[in-house]
């Protein structure tokens, strides 16, 4: 009886083991799956490759505006949209870019490509597929599938939106204190002596201009630099920027 109960014994302790063994290792299996899901394919790489690429013209990069949610460091991306499942909105760009469009277009990429970062040729249908397969791979199925946001630059400028909004900025008593704080936030990354930006001018030195024409540079940006949109900086953060930098220049 004893060796039959020792027996039952062994055998149990044999069928525990190997349940547990096998559970372990579809756990590893499991974890080695999803962790395999997180890795880039070949075209999601070259996706990000293309997002962190600098251009020879200014050295800017997508990357320098736009957040893929580890860059959030640089703070010209909390100004603009972030990249995460950019390809699946059903507009971009203010509205520039819709239905299929935000595809063909990379979200708008190609649009940045040509005018801001002013790359020597436009962007190949092999860089948009590729950073289209990127936005793919950063999304959560969280993003909404339009980004609205005031502007008077899109989908045309509005000049005569531009002209009012630089009246009411004349009104506005402008905080330099302030002006400051907006200004190293939203500026200093491409306005600054140390910068990486090429052909840039430093605002202390090179400026010569108003608080309409800061109006004018915030609205609707100039070659590379971008616009800004009116939920990003108010119509008093101009006035404060404009005070900022007025003051710097006596």
């Amino acid at each position: 009886m004893k060796i039959k109960k020792i027996i039952s014994y062994l055998f149990f302790v044999s069928f525990i083991v190997s349940v547990m063994i096998s559970g372990c290792s579809r756990e590893k299996e499991t974890t080695t799956d999803k962790d395999t899901k997180k890795e880039l394919s070949d075209i999601e790489k070259k996706g990000k490759e293309i997002f962190y690429t600098a251009s020879q013209s200014n050295n800017l990069r997508c990357a320098d505006c736009h957040s893929d949610g580890t860059n959030d460091s640089i703070s010209l991306t909390s100004f603009f949209p972030d990249v995460k499942g950019a390809n699946k909105r059903i507009s971009v760009y203010g509205g520039k870019f819709k239905g299929e469009d935000v595809v063909k277009n990379a979200a708008g990429a190609t649009l940045c490509w040509d005018k801001f970062l002013e790359m020597e040729s436009p962007m190949s249908e092999e860089e948009i597929k590729s950073l289209n397969a990127y936005y793919n791979f950063l999304a959560t199925g969280s993003e909404p599938g339009e980004l609205k946001f005031e502007s008077i630059a899109l989908p045309e400028p509005d000049r005569t939106k531009l002209k009012e909004e630089q009246a009411k900025v004349l009104l506005f008593q402008g905080d330099s204190g302030k002006g400051e704080n907006i200004f190293n936030e939203s500026c200093k990354f491409c306005h600054n002596e140390k910068t990486k930006i090429k052909n840039v001018p430093d605002l202390f030195q090179d400026f010569e201009g108003n608080a309409k024409s800061v109006t004018f540079m915030v609205r609707f940006g100039k070659e590379f630099m971008p616009f800004y949109s009116n939920g990003k900086l108010t119509t008093q953060d101009i006035a404060d920027l404009a005070a900022y930098i007025l003051s710097r220049n006596k």
